[in-house]
């Protein structure tokens, strides 16, 4: 390909050029969505009290009050010892982090749209 610079002198460009320019624009786009995503779980994730109750719980989870209570069962979900029905937001977000496969067997917190 033959094109002219600011100073009007025609210099040519390789198709490896225009592939690494093409390759360039793709990766700034999908960098730029995983930016905006990662933004946007952030804002969702720290909207929330530092201390959550159940009512939080069945928003994150997408969840019905009962399953809440089978959740909070769980003698591996996080919770205050010294206040019931209270739960560490930051951790209940690493243990849905760490317990994936149960998170997606028996809620709905997965079926967010990713992008």
């Amino acid at each position: 390909m033959v094109a002219k610079n600011e100073g009007g002198a025609i210099m040519s460009r390789t198709i490896d050029d225009l592939e690494m320019d093409l390759f360039k624009a793709r990766m700034e786009e999908l960098f730029q969505k995983a930016y905006e995503k990662g933004v946007q779980d952030g804002m969702e994730r720290f909207s929330y009290p530092p201390t959550l109750k159940n009512s939080d719980i069945a928003k994150i989870f997408q969840i019905a009050d009962s399953t809440v209570v089978k959740l909070t069962a769980n003698p591996s979900f996080p919770r205050l010892s010294k206040i019931k029905g209270r739960y560490p937001r930051d951790q209940v977000f690493e243990w849905i982090n760490e317990n994936s496969n149960w998170v997606k067997q028996n809620t709905n917190y997965f079926s967010k749209n990713v992008m």
